[in-house]
Formats: C-alpha cells, structure tokens, sequence
C-alpha cells in the first residue's frame, strides 16, 4: 500500500473557503449604498417631471370652424323662432278679423289608374 503522507501534486480537494461575518456586511452595505442611490435618483427625475407639468394655465382653444358653425347655428335657431312668432301672430290676427267661417279647402281631384 501507499503511504498516506506522500500526496500526488496537483489541485486536488480543496477546502471551501467562507467569507467572514465582516466582509459579508461590508458587501451588503455596499449593494444596500447603490439600490439607495438609484432609488433617489428615480424620486428627483420624477419630481423634477411632475414640477414641470403643473397646470400651466391656458385660454381654451377655439377652432375658427367650430366658431362659425356656432354663430350658423344660432342664427338659423333665430330665423326659425321669428317665423314661428310670425305665423302665430297671423293666426291669432285671422282668428280675430274673421268672424266669418274659414273657407272650406278646394276639392281635390282624384285621380284613378286603371
């Protein structure tokens, strides 16, 4: 049999190798340092873009078209309510001055297809 003090060289088994309480910690610390960094970097962007849009304060945007179709629009409204005072005005005006029955309407003639 061999010996068992004669080792081959070579790499062989190794011992595994911890790394102690302290560095553990320090390395820690040092990716707890950069997620903190990163986070407030993302909180300054963000309120630097919100500051940026607060209300800026604008007149409402009126489209010259949208303009004109309401000014047509009203007229129209307007012409229509003068001709119905006016039609009204002609009735109540007939009603009083014709004491007389209406006239019965002309007689249509019909007309038949064969």
């Amino acid at each position: 049999m061999l010996p068992s003090s004669s080792k081959p060289k070579g790499k062989g088994k190794r011992g595994k190798h911890f790394l102690d309480q302290t560095a553990a910690l320090g390395l820690a610390e040092s990716i707890a340092g950069l997620q903190e960094e990163k986070s407030q970097i993302k909180v300054k962007k963000n309120q630097i873009a919100q500051s940026s849009q607060l209300p800026a304060e604008r007149p409402p945007r009126v489209s010259t078209s949208k303009a004109k179709l309401k000014e047509t629009k009203a007229l129209l409204a307007a012409k229509r309510s003068e001709t119905k005072k006016a039609k009204n005005k002609r009735r109540k005006q007939l009603k009083q001055d014709g004491d007389e029955p209406p006239a019965p309407p002309p007689s249509k003639k019909r007309v038949s297809f064969a």
